[in-house]
C-alpha cells in the first residue's frame, strides 16, 4: 500500500510540475504579447501624432489659401469696376496733353498714371514716344 501511496505522490508531484510547465509557457506567451502589443500601440500613437500635425499644418495652408483668395477676388472686382468705369468714360484730351506736358518735364511713368488717370500702357507709351522726341 505504500507503494501506491508513493506512486500517486509521484504522478501528483509530476503533474504538478507540468501545470507549472504549462503556465510559464503561456506566461511567456502572454508578455511576449503584451511586448508586441505595447510596440504596436507606440506606433500607432506616433502615426497618430504625424497624421494630426499634418492635418493641422493643412488646416493652417487651407486658411491661408482662403484668405489668399479672397484678397484676389476682392482686386478682381475692383480691377472690373476700374474696368468699367473707364469703359464707360473716355480719357479727355486735356489729360493726354497733360500727361506729354509731363513726360517732357521728365516725370515717371507712375506720376502720369496717377496725375492724369492712365492706365500703365498708356502712361508708357506717352512717356515713351515724348522722351525720344520731346518737340512731338
Amino acid at each position: 500500500m505504500m507503494a501506491l501511496e508513493q506512486s500517486i505522490a509521484i504522478l501528483a508531484l509530476v503533474l504538478v510540475a507540468v501545470v507549472i510547465v504549462v503556465q510559464l509557457v503561456f506566461a511567456m506567451r502572454i508578455k511576449g504579447n503584451m511586448q508586441r502589443q505595447l510596440q504596436s500601440q507606440t506606433t500607432i500613437q506616433t502615426d497618430l501624432r504625424a497624421l494630426c500635425n499634418a492635418a493641422v499644418q493643412m488646416g493652417e495652408r487651407v486658411n491661408r489659401m482662403e484668405g489668399e483668395l479672397k484678397a484676389l477676388q476682392q482686386r478682381q472686382q475692383e480691377l472690373g469696376v476700374r474696368q468699367e468705369k473707364m469703359a464707360h468714360s473716355e480719357p479727355s484730351e486735356v489729360s493726354f496733353e497733360q500727361a506729354i506736358k509731363l513726360a517732357r518735364k521728365g516725370s515717371s511713368v507712375e506720376e502720369l498714371m496717377e496725375i492724369c488717370d492712365l492706365s500703365r500702357g498708356e502712361a508708357e507709351l506717352i512717356a515713351m514716344m515724348h522722351r525720344l522726341d520731346p518737340q512731338a
